[in-house]
């Protein structure tokens, strides 16, 4: 049965999380995580989207990104459609990958901001995958945080411009996010099983 559509999602800074379907891995390994950031690279550019942050997991990822007017959903459609088929096809599967549809909420100020480059970089090791955020190559803390160039396709001024002034931005990025590192999460972060080596 098609979903029904969405209605209007107004230009404007998102949370998008998704979900697979149950205990279903979303990405079984490297090659499933790179093919998936083509296709974010490739929806970022045709949407003109721009993306500040992401995280892939296990069973779900993170983006959060700048849309503009009816922007998210065509661009959802491009990412989750074509990478859950290229999935089934690559490892022999068929049927839904995806759970229920994407969430995506909007963010309307800086302390949420703040809270989301937080928990995105800390969900791996919530998850238990890592003992630091920059240990997960996955996601774009290594890049926010100046450790490395990061991906391509996340822009890193916006958030860092949230810790002042270059170049103690990054490092100021660095000593926020792993402060929580120590802060007990309460079932805060859904929990997420390691990948299969």
């Amino acid at each position: 049965m098609a979903r029904r559509p969405r209605g209007e999602i107004y230009a404007g800074t998102y949370h998008v999380t998704t979900r697979s379907a149950g205990p279903i891995p979303m990405f079984l390994d490297d090659r499933d995580r790179r093919r998936f950031c083509e296709l974010l690279a490739k929806t970022i550019r045709t949407h003109r989207w721009v993306c500040r942050a992401f995280c892939l997991m296990t069973t779900h990822y993170h983006l959060l990104v700048d849309v503009e007017d009816n922007a998210l959903q065509p661009g959802m459609h491009s990412i989750n459609g074509p990478y859950a088929q290229r999935f089934n096809a690559r490892h022999g599967r068929s049927g839904h990958l995806r759970g229920d549809r994407y969430r995506a909420r909007e963010v309307l100020s800086d302390g949420h901001m703040l809270y989301l480059v937080r928990y995105i970089s800390l969900n791996p090791v919530k998850a238990g995958f890592c003992e630091r955020p920059s240990e997960w190559r996955w996601g774009s803390y290594r890049g926010l945080a100046g450790l490395d160039a990061g991906f391509r396709f996340v822009q890193h001024a916006g958030l860092r411009s949230l810790f002042g002034p270059d170049p103690g931005s990054a490092a100021r990025l660095r000593g926020y996010v792993g402060e929580g590192v120590a802060v007990p999460s309460a079932g805060s972060v859904p929990r997420d099983p390691p990948s299969p080596r």
